[in-house]
């Protein structure tokens, strides 16, 4: 039999253990590679890992051989190992770490990444906070390199006791009760706290504002009342402090610090708070001021060329009123409308609406104006004209430019013939230039073409000036009532029983509301439109 050696026996005895072999043991030549684990691990830059070298040998056996290796570093500036190949990440990027055992080396990559947090310090100025104040947290955050970095506008911030204080997500927390609360913020999964102290602060005076006023009698203003603390902290009072008043029938304060100018003189007002502190300011009550102007009536309609009286109210702040229509100065927007005399009479020159303001101490008021157009009307005697055989006839004229206005130029007269039964007969719309005069026949003109075909006995002749730029047709199934036309007729009277006397009358003028005028204009478009010719006016001589 073969004697074994010493060496070959210890090998034996160890594999019998069940231990990896010893350098040199099996049955080959001896080691053939090293391995190290963890292969290619990552570690950030600041934090540590443990490397561990394994030889191989030819016969398969394994040995951990961490610390009798040579370990290296390709990279010192990003990694550094040693001796019991402990890796530790100096700078972001790769190194190559290698370790020797007997002559045959193994190696990996190493990859060092960012920094990553491992620590949150929260801080603010004060750790003790008075009642109903408010402080800043800070969050810092310390990461594996020993870098640090504001975190506070990042971690979530939390209160241990919401009761107490409250804290908003950029870490402002605000005092709401007495007593001890835990504020933390967290970033990822990693958390820092401190302990805040909610007390009370004292308060050691009172200032009011503003601290002098002069105030009209009738008139309030708001007083605040602003405590400076202990701690070098304000606070509005306003609502919790007790107000007084030297004299209240001079000035009278509320519970909430408005006060109210009641006769002429000086007081001074108060306000104490719960513990005794007062503050005071001075309060002046002058003469009363004009606070509103009301125009009466406060909506108002003319006929164009009517006129009537306005008046302004003046309302002072001791609650009395007054007339100050005299003393007011008067406009209309827009102008040309209606003119406002200084005394307040208001005289209406076209048809439309217009603001009348009124002005006095400062203070307006206003009314609204509306100008109607205007209806004329004459009536005839058609038997009459025709039995004496003298037409009766119709004047018109346009005075060129309604006073007080800027409307000059060329208007349309619409006329609208009734007979008897109130049933329109005959329409025309005739123009009358600027300054100009128009006749028209009553038997020729006005009553000869009658929508029956039988001439009216009598009747009624209804006139509306009317805008011709908007309607330049003079078209009487189209209204634009505005201006002035003036008008008068003459008739025959006195047929038969004696000798025919002929008369002259001015038409009579009312106001035309806008359904009466979209009567008047309908009535004649359908004569227009169905009467074959019958029923239209012809405009007589003049006035074009």
């Amino acid at each position: 039999m073969k004697r074994l050696s010493i060496a070959q026996a210890t090998c034996i005895l160890v594999l019998l253990a069940g231990s990896l072999l010893l350098p040199g043991c099996g049955t080959g030549t001896g080691l053939q590679q090293i391995t190290i684990a963890p292969a290619h691990p990552t570690v950030a830059k600041g934090e540590k890992i443990a490397l561990e070298a394994t030889a191989a040998y030819n016969d398969g056996l394994l040995q951990t051989v961490t610390t009798s290796v040579v370990w290296k570093t390709d990279k010192p500036a990003i990694a550094t190992i040693d001796d019991q190949g402990q890796v530790t990440g100096i700078g972001e990027g790769a190194a190559k770490i290698s370790a020797t055992y007997q002559g045959v080396t193994g190696s990996t990559y190493v990859t060092i990444g960012a920094p990553v947090l491992v620590e949150i310090a929260v801080s603010a100025s004060r750790a003790n906070l008075p009642l109903d104040e408010s402080e800043a947290m800070i969050a810092t955050g310390k990461f594996s390199d020993g870098s640090t970095k504001d975190l506070t506008h990042i971690a979530t911030w939390a209160s241990s006791a919401t009761g107490i204080a409250r804290v908003s997500p950029s870490g402002l927390v605000v005092a709401a009760a007495p007593g001890i609360v835990t504020i933390s913020a967290t970033s990822g999964s990693v958390t820092g706290s401190m302990p805040l102290t909610v007390g009370q602060a004292a308060l050691l005076g009172i200032k009011l504002t503003p601290a002098q006023s002069s105030l009209p009698i009738g008139e309030a203003e708001q007083l605040t009342a602003t405590g400076t603390y202990s701690d070098g902290t304000t606070q509005n009072l306003t609502q919790s402090v007790t107000w007084s008043s030297s004299s209240s029938t001079i000035a009278s304060v509320s519970a909430s610090g408005s006060v109210q100018a009641n006769s002429l003189g000086t007081s001074t007002i108060g306000a104490t708070s719960g513990s005794g502190v007062t503050g005071t300011a001075s309060v002046t009550a002058t003469p009363p001021v004009v606070v509103s102007l009301d125009v009466a009536p406060f909506a108002l309609s003319i006929v164009l060329e009517g006129a009537s009286q306005l008046h302004a109210i003046a309302t002072w702040s001791d609650g009395t009123t007054q007339d100050v229509t005299t003393a007011t100065s008067w406009s209309s927007t827009p102008a040309g409308i209606a003119t406002i005399s200084l005394s307040g009479r208001a005289t209406a020159w076209q048809v439309g609406s217009t603001t009348v303001f009124a002005t006095y101490s400062g203070a307006t008021g206003t009314s609204n104006l509306t100008v109607t157009p205007l209806l004329f009307v004459n009536y005839f005697d058609r038997a009459d004209a025709q039995t004496a055989n003298i037409d009766g006839t119709v004047y018109l004229t346009n005075p060129g430019l309604t006073a007080g206005s800027s409307a000059a130029g060329k208007l349309c007269a619409m006329i609208y013939v009734f007979d008897q039964n109130q049933e329109m007969n005959e329409c025309c719309g005739c123009s009358v230039s600027d300054s100009g005069f128009r006749s028209l026949y009553l038997l020729n003109d006005l009553t000869s073409n009658p929508l029956t075909g039988t001439p009216p006995a009598a009747g009624a002749i209804l006139m509306v000036p009317s805008n011709f730029q908007q309607n330049p047709q003079c078209s009487a199934s189209s209204l634009s009532p505005n201006g002035v036309i003036s008008g008068w007729e003459t008739n025959v009277q006195g047929v038969p029983s004696g000798t025919p006397q002929i008369t002259e009358t001015g038409f009579s003028s009312s106001s035309l509301n806008s359904a009466s005028a979209a009567n008047l204009a309908a009535l004649c478009g359908v004569i227009q439109s169905q009467g074959g010719g019958q029923g239209i006016c012809t405009c007589g001589k003049g006035g074009s």
